[in-house]
């Protein structure tokens, strides 16, 4: 073994045997091991928010409702970020039209809801904003009287005939969908937030994004007009001093069809920067979506912009010799959210050995002054998908957040104001607020990470965020500086990953077994403090015992998947490393014997007996029976199982660790432990029983096979 290598792997032990100091110094974040310096610098400083900004005055011209319904606006913004693409000198840049098995097109030219009695006044229209009028409502010309019937609930109807006249509520679209057009055959809605429970409250003037929901099914066409809180109070008080009944008159000019056909239909953009061993095979994979409603600056149009701007960014930095061809592809791609990369794997299920890692962007841009809560958030990877990548993805973080927060101390006035500062010439001079966070979905890298595709992927999502699915979410509210620097952190963690060679094995594997070393002693010490706290210390040992081997055993996947940098190089090391992790986790196991000995005078309790779920699950091996094209048209029914006590993000952990080697009872730990590290108030308390359920459900859609 080289001397560099005792020096990391001592490092690593040094940490452990030290306790891991809780926090670190912002300025050893300043430092980014992972590249060289001057390549850092090369890509942060080639990057601009400005430029992505730019991007976001295109696509927030247009509506591009739904995910896969075929809007004129989703059309539109497809070729213009292929023309881009190819103005980049990207390679292989194509445009993906995909067939949808469900739905319709739909697109509208104008709505307008007017007072017309007794004196004209104009309610709504989407020449004021397209969200006035919710999606896929009906083509209509009427005038009928507005009837008023609050939260829509039984006891609102009573005394009124809604029959041929148009509701005013603020009850849920669905409810009043089934009961006023469908079942009293009411000719349509008026809608707002309600002003009891909505998020909206304290934005009285946001017009949400909606639709009409299912009632076209019943065969009822029928519309939907939105307002704001504001607007709905003020109607719905209007009606209750009104003299004389009020009538409305509702125009909604809308057809179920596209410039692109009158079928159903998803788009996905495709790009490449080539890398020089394209062979490999493990292209690293951008995303970003282009649908959403017209006001989507931060959701999705940052994202897009921002993808934009690294494609054009890298690409002119390696055509210049600026910086190295990276080994491995860089695969872009702009998506219909979720939708089309499911598709896609449906399509060509052999593409997902060729992709690595995915990284996402979906709401980059949020002016952080304008929401003091909410900071630019990165999920790290899932524990069944935890690979080396997650540690570039921290080191990348930290070091744009070290770079652009505060003055050194030992810096003097008239210094720069923050120690590397990445500002947009035209953005604000605030503070980076960033920092990844637990695993969370419902956005792009989510069908990576998922079963059967297997790809570790990682989201940057800002939250939280009040103005998103409403009018506000505009340009007024987007901060160049913030884009830029998402955009120069993806750019870094994307060149790093599809650059990482045998001469970076020593830095990468420093990063992870390192973070991989505080992580395991963060979970020694939820686990101590289990036993502190707990009344049933035997239970609190327990759940110690399994959350420390839960740590170890995540790390393993991490430190292995060094690998696939090169094999060769990177197989003593790997040894090396994992056993310093297995010591590592053999000296905590013997903590928690000392302390449990120590805090209650007993030997410590044997292996708990199982209950019946539990010796269920042993028995059980669950395999993986369907790809992509089987999961494809379930994906719905997996993705929101309606197992009692599980949470969603929980079920989707649970079916990623289904490998066909694990037992039904080791996935259960290993949920259960996932779980528990992020705390009970973030995915909930997992249960055996819960997962017997769940496995079970799944395995009744054919999907996979309890062996």
């Amino acid at each position: 073994m080289s001397h560099a290598w005792r020096l990391i792997i001592g490092s690593a032990a040094s940490l452990v045997t030290t306790a891991l100091a809780a926090t670190e110094s912002a300025l050893s974040a300043q430092d980014l091991s992972i590249l060289p310096r001057q390549q850092v610098q090369l890509i942060s400083q080639e990057i601009s928010g400005d430029a992505s900004y730019e991007h976001i005055r295109f696509t927030t011209q247009f509506h591009k409702p739904g995910w896969a319904n075929g809007a004129n606006g989703l059309w539109e913004i497809a070729h213009y970020v292929e023309s881009k693409a190819k103005e980049y000198g990207l390679d292989q840049v194509r445009v993906i039209k995909q067939p949808w098995p469900e739905g319709r097109p739909w697109n509208s030219r104008l709505a307008d809801l007017w007072i017309v009695e007794p004196e004209p006044e104009r309610i709504a229209s989407t020449l004021q904003t397209q969200l006035h009028l919710a999606d896929n409502s009906h083509p209509t010309d009427v005038t009928a009287a507005l009837v008023d019937i609050g939260a829509g609930a039984e006891e609102d109807y009573r005394d009124k005939d809604v029959a041929g006249a148009i509701v005013l509520t603020y009850g849920s679209m669905e409810s009043a969908m089934r009961e006023a057009v469908i079942r009293r055959h009411a000719l349509g809605v008026v809608w707002y937030p309600s002003p009891f429970r909505s998020r909206y409250v304290g934005y009285a003037d946001q017009v949400n994004w909606t639709n009409v929901g299912e009632a076209t099914a019943e065969g009822q066409p029928t519309f939907a007009f939105v307002l704001s809180i504001r607007q709905g109070l003020a109607l719905s008080a209007r009606l209750r001093t009104s003299k004389a009944p009020i009538k409305v008159h509702a125009l909604v000019n809308a057809q179920f069809s596209s410039v692109a056909g009158d079928q159903p239909w998803a788009v996905l953009v495709e790009a490449f920067i080539r890398g020089s061993e394209p062979g490999l095979g493990q292209d690293v994979v951008l995303t970003a979506h282009m649908q959403e409603e017209k006001f989507s600056a931060d959701d999705d149009g940052s994202g897009v912009g921002n993808t934009l701007e690294v494609a054009r960014a890298l690409s002119a930095l390696i055509r210049d010799g600026r910086v190295p061809r990276p080994k491995r592809n860089i695969r872009f791609w702009w998506t219909t959210e979720n939708q089309s990369e499911r598709k896609y794997f449906a399509d060509h299920p052999d593409t997902t050995r060729r992709l690595w890692v995915n990284v996402n962007q979906d709401m980059v841009g949020l002016n952080q002054g304008l929401n003091l809560m909410g900071a630019q958030n990165v999920t790290r990877l899932p524990a069944t998908r935890f690979h080396f990548f997650n540690d570039v993805v921290e080191a990348v973080i930290e070091y744009m957040v070290a770079t652009n927060t505060g003055r050194p101390p030992q810096q003097q006035a008239g210094t720069p104001l923050y120690p590397l500062p990445h500002l947009s010439h035209l953005g604000t001079r605030s503070r980076f607020d960033a920092k990844t966070v637990f695993y969370h979905s419902n956005t792009d890298h989510q069908t990576f990470n998922e079963t059967p595709i297997g790809v570790p992927g990682i989201t940057f999502t800002d939250g939280p965020n009040n103005y998103i699915h409403t009018s506000d979410d505009d340009l007024w509210t987007i901060d160049r500086t913030q884009l830029g620097r998402s955009a120069a952190a993806v750019a870094l963690i994307s060149y790093a990953m599809a650059s990482a060679g045998r001469a970076d094995l020593p830095a990468l594997a420093g990063e992870t077994r390192g973070r991989g070393a505080e992580r395991q002693v963060r979970n020694l010490r939820l686990g101590l403090g289990w036993m502190a706290s707990e009344s049933d210390k035997a239970s609190a040992y327990r759940a110690a015992v399994h959350q420390v081997r839960f740590a170890a055993a995540r790390e393993r996947r991490a430190v292995k998947s060094l690998a696939g940098v090169d094999s060769i190089a990177a197989a003593p090391i790997i040894v090396a490393l994992l056993q310093g992790l297995d010591g590592q986790e053999a000296r905590e196991l013997e903590e928690l014997e000392r302390t449990y000995r120590v805090t209650t005078g007993k030997e410590p309790p044997p292996p708990a007996g199982r209950n019946p779920a539990e010796e269920e699950l042993a028995r059980l091996r669950p395999v993986v029976v369907g790809g992509p094209k089987e999961f494809f048209p379930k994906r719905d029914q997996v993705q929101t199982p309606e197992i009692a006590g599980l949470h969603v993000l929980m079920a989707f952990e649970t079916l990623n660790a289904v490998d066909g080697v694990r037992s039904g009872l080791d996935i259960y730990r290993l949920v259960a432990a996932e779980a528990r590290e992020a705390g009970s108030y973030h995915y909930g308390v997992v249960t055996a029983d819960a997962v017997l359920q769940y496995l079970r459900f799944v395995a009744g859609l054919g999907l996979i096979r309890l062996s």
